[in-house]
């Protein structure tokens, strides 16, 4: 997982886990799709692509549909599971709502290496299976706390 940060920045990341997103839609993938999904200009999405196909993530040709290659896809799932390490720890044991759980877990992410975000995904199953109820428990204690600052 290092190797492939050290490869790719966090909005190529972007990039590949949105071509993963919508392959498994069973969507074909051209520019203007990416383009679509990111909510960003067709400029930007060739040069992201010309970039991920040089890494070897992807094939890209002018005029033809997009797909990962199998460095690709792996690279995505990792990408995508790490996000959900960070997903479950807010919303699952911390109780953030859940839109802005997903966007901070993307953030976070792009700023934790794979050792540290390994690390808090056995520290989630520490707490689940040693302390039951955990998320209702933390829920108890955050209306305590706010209760005794008012």
């Amino acid at each position: 997982m290092a190797e492939l940060q050290a490869k790719i920045t966090p909005g190529l990341q972007e990039y590949l886990t949105a071509i993963y997103r919508l392959q498994r839609k069973g969507k074909a993938v051209g520019v203007k799709e990416l383009a679509d999904e990111l909510d960003v200009t067709l400029p930007s999405v060739i040069d992201a692509l010309k970039r991920l196909s040089k890494a070897g993530l992807v094939n890209y040709n002018r005029y033809s549909k997009v797909t990962l290659t199998e460095n690709g896809e792996k690279s995505a799932i990792l990408i995508i599971n790490k996000e959900e390490i960070f997903y479950e720890f807010l919303r699952g044991i911390l109780g953030i709502e859940d839109e802005r759980a997903r966007e901070e877990a993307c953030w976070m992410e792009h700023g934790v290496s794979w050792e540290s975000a390994e690390r808090l995904k056995l520290f989630i199953d520490f707490l689940r299976e040693n302390m039951h109820n955990i998320s209702e428990e933390f829920k108890k204690f955050i209306n305590e706390r706010q209760n005794s600052a008012i």
